[in-house]
């Protein structure tokens, strides 16, 4: 395991001295104007002071005293309410006061994953036309956590509570706004919206670690955590990003015959002789990244965050392109700090899924690398490109933050400090980073809500999103790893109370991990969210498979969660497949009988002895309820040949 033991406790000895020294009123940032508490609960309220002082809170027809302990904190609960508002609270201590504005009881959601919840609605294609015609709404607020790592478990948020106007939406989580918008209009309850999360991040990390020992399952990324160097926090620029400069000289392609000269990649801007192009940088929101010219020299420097990414690259030939079919290395000399890998661009890739090296890591000690150009790859987020050799338009150096995965960073920095406030429900958007390790992700899903519940102190009910479809259509039915993490979302449904998995398989973007149509997600984990939390008629989910029988020939599939019964949208009913006892799958012919039923069969698979439906990373598939929700995924058999 990482060490941070003697930081940890450097840490917590600054931070009490911090409270002690400042000894001011103050509330955790949690509490702010325009905050939506939630409804129908006891009202947890903490905060600052001088150590020992009386704390007063007076909040609509109730006042509560306390003492502040001696570490200048103070807690104080308050009774619960029925939604209403907007009310103000007051709270005095030792000749100071503080008055909160605007507040709003109602229901509070806490909405968390990786970077399709993270997404904000000015990115969306319907978020921008939802912009257009934008009416503020009074009754819901949102607060935006910010991306805080941290070695302990923090007791405060950062950030404040936001009116849901249209300055503030656009940059709010597109899935958040949709599913908060269809719940207050169906409930005309004050909603308030908690978005913590993160692209690009594991589950593990969502988690604390203490949790992950002991369990076979996990016993390798315990492993893994405890490979890895010490990270040390010290140098860390806490809440910012770890300061990184990169010189870059030389940069040429070598021949693949000795007597071609080496092309060498000019530096700066209209050079001239060999090649060059227009220089530029980049970088994530959040980090910041520069590039200059020095004799021949590139250098990148700048800020980066946990898990960001930055760099620089050239437009060659003026945004031409370059034939590199004679050239067999590209090389370079490289000092510096940081990690950074190099990418080859070839006009036909649209989505940044680049021919890209293996990650390098600059030190002070200048060195030079050389790089086979046949051993770079696509990283896997688009569909497969071939190499392009003889059409480069493009070199780009990658500059890349220290992973993000080490042990219960953000479980620490942005799920606990939410843990005393109370919410109505969990949204959780992630897998698309697990999806290489499903089986491990079916035993990490369930740990991770059984460990915030216990946090939190109840069973607060739980929505996922399952993945929805992703990357290359194929021709025959196959394996899919996006297919097992998809099942292992459903499966913290089956056995997991108050615990519901949405369907989305119909909603991805076969060339895009972030589909751009985001509000048939929100609409549907409202949908689900209104039938189970709110008394709304119909189907909690989309049509689930609940039991097989084979009748000859055919095999009829039942389903459960079907409503007024099964419709396909458009031509034949899609996404089926059927394998007879040597367990080759291939497409079926399928049709609906009766309101819950699909027969499926092949006339040339006798006897049938297994199913599949939407059973691929991008599966074709069109069954419904006629409440317009997707049927999930699933098989019948169990996976192994």
């Amino acid at each position: 395991m990482i060490k941070i033991t003697n930081l940890f406790l450097f840490l917590c000895v600054v931070y009490i001295q911090t409270i002690k020294a400042d000894e001011k009123l103050k509330l955790s940032d949690i509490f702010s104007d325009n905050m939506v508490l939630q409804r129908n609960t006891e009202i947890v309220l903490y905060g600052y002071g001088k150590p020992g002082a009386k704390i007063e809170v007076n909040f609509i027809d109730e006042k509560i005293t306390d003492k502040i302990n001696d570490k200048g904190e103070w807690k104080v609960k308050l009774k619960s309410r029925e939604a209403g508002g907007p009310y103000e609270m007051k709270i005095y201590s030792n000749n100071e006061n503080l008055l909160v504005k605007n507040i709003l009881i109602g229901d509070v959601w806490f909405c968390s994953g990786q970077s399709n919840m993270e997404w904000q609605l000015m990115h969306a294609k319907d978020g921008i036309e939802e912009l257009k015609n934008f009416k503020y709404q009074d009754k819901i607020r949102f607060f935006t956590q910010q991306q805080i790592p941290s070695p302990y478990p923090l007791r405060d948020a950062s950030g404040v509570w936001q009116l849901c106007n249209k300055e503030n939406a656009q940059n709010f989580s597109a899935i958040a706004y949709f599913f908060g918008k269809k719940i207050y209009e169906e409930t005309n309850v004050p909603i308030g919206l908690i978005n913590s999360s993160w692209g690009g991040t594991p589950i593990e990390i969502w988690l604390d670690a203490k949790i992950l020992k002991g369990n076979n399952v996990t016993e390798s990324i315990l492993k893994k955590w405890g490979n890895l160097s010490d990270f040390d926090w010290k140098k860390w620029n806490y809440g910012k990003g770890l300061e990184y400069k990169i010189e870059i000289s030389g940069l040429k392609f070598i021949p693949r015959i000795s007597d071609k000269k080496p092309l060498v990649v000019r530096l700066c801007e209209n050079c001239s002789g060999d090649i060059g192009g227009s220089w530029y940088s980049w970088a994530k929101p959040g980090s910041t990244a520069s590039y200059k010219n020095e004799k021949d020299r590139g250098i990148i420097n700048g800020i980066i965050g946990f898990n960001a990414w930055a760099g620089a690259g050239t437009l060659l030939n003026n945004n031409g392109v370059i034939d590199l079919t004679d050239y067999e290395f590209v090389e370079f000399g490289v000092r510096g700090n940081g990690k950074f890998s190099l990418s080859l661009c070839q006009p036909d890739i649209e989505d940044y899924d680049f021919y890209t090296s293996q990650d390098f890591e600059a030190t002070s000690s200048f060195k030079y690398i050389r790089i086979p150009i046949k051993s770079l790859k696509q990283g896997g987020w688009g569909i497969a490109k071939s190499f392009s050799q003889n059409a480069i338009k493009q070199i780009q150096f990658n500059i890349k933050s220290i992973s993000i995965e080490l042990p219960s960073v953000l479980y620490n920095g942005m799920v606990y400090p939410f843990t005393n406030y109370k919410i109505k429900g969990i949204l959780w958007y992630q897998g698309e980073s697990n999806a290489e390790r499903a089986k491990q992700y079916e035993t990490l899903l369930p740990l991770m809500i059984k460990n915030w519940r216990d946090t939190w102190g109840y069973e607060i009910p739980f929505f996922i999103v399952q993945l929805p479809g992703f990357m290359q259509k194929r021709e025959q039915p196959s394996e899919s790893s996006w297919a097992e993490l998809r099942e292992a979302q459903f499966k913290a449904m089956q056995n997991m109370q108050s615990v519901i998995t949405v369907s989305t398989i119909d909603l991805g973007d076969e060339n895009d991990i972030h589909p751009k149509i985001k509000k048939p997600y929100g609409d549907r984990l409202a949908h689900s969210a209104l039938v189970l939390l709110y008394d709304k008629k119909g189907p909690l989910t989309g049509p689930v498979y609940d039991s097989m029988e084979i009748k000859g020939d055919k095999i009829y599939i039942k389903f459960k969660n079907t409503g007024d019964g099964l419709v396909f949208k458009g031509g034949d009913l899609k996404g089926f497949a059927i394998a007879g006892e040597d367990k080759i799958f291939k497409w079926a012919k399928a049709e609906i009988k009766n309101k819950d039923t699909v027969v499926v069969w092949r006339d040339d698979i006798k006897p049938p002895v297994a199913v599949r439906y939407a059973w691929a990373d991008f599966p074709e598939c069109n069954l419904y309820n006629r409440d317009g929700l997707a049927a999930f995924p699933f098989r019948t058999d169990d996976g192994n040949k």
